[in-house]
């Protein structure tokens, strides 16, 4: 039996994943939609649950909407698929936790080269994060209080996103669709 760096986790689908030592067989789309649909955006500090899925879901219809091709939407979509093994951190904390950061970017790797992606480049990292910020914005201008923090320190666009409260199991559904649909356009 092969020796393994750190513990596993349990996945959805009763798999074992190592998020020290993550390998690419071990990522599986029903464990990542599964997580994601359940983890609550902005540490759950909003007005109602808000899914990652969901937010994956603006960023990669947004990148559609600006008639990017089907490989940056489903850089969209998997952009925070890492917190499906590892949950989310708030904004605030990530700097101060540089071997979170080493951990997520392995993760992410992987997730990538999963879905038959490169880790992505400076130029495309700078397109999903402006729509990633630009997406967040408009999720914060409905889902926090106040409405001046978001406005005042940052830039964005303002969008049409869907931010309606949603069953967790149809965002998943729709998670996996969309993966599903853009890995098979980009082969």
């Amino acid at each position: 039996m092969e020796t393994r760096k750190g513990k596993y986790m349990e996945t959805y689908t009763g798999e074992f994943f190592y998020p020290v030592d993550p390998r690419i067989e071990e990522v599986n789309i029903k464990d990542i939609a599964h997580g994601l649909s359940l983890i609550c955006r902005f540490g759950g500090q909003c007005k109602y649950f808000y899914s990652v899925a969901q937010h994956c879901l603006n960023v990669s219809n947004d990148l559609k909407q600006q008639k990017y091709d089907e490989v940056i939407q489903l850089y969209g979509l998997l952009h925070d698929a890492s917190e499906a093994y590892i949950s989310d951190i708030v904004s605030p904390l990530k700097p101060e936790l540089p071997d979170y950061k080493l951990y997520e970017k392995k993760i992410e790797e992987t997730i990538f080269n999963r879905f038959g992606l490169d880790y992505p480049d400076e130029e495309i990292h700078k397109i999903i994060k402006k729509s990633d910020i630009d997406v967040f914005c408009n999720e914060a201008l409905v889902l926090m209080n106040n409405k001046n923090n978001w406005i005042d320190n940052f830039d964005y666009r303002k969008l049409d996103i869907d931010l309606k409260r949603r069953d967790m199991s149809e965002v998943e559904k729709e998670y996996i669709e969309t993966q599903k649909r853009l890995s098979k356009r980009i082969k």
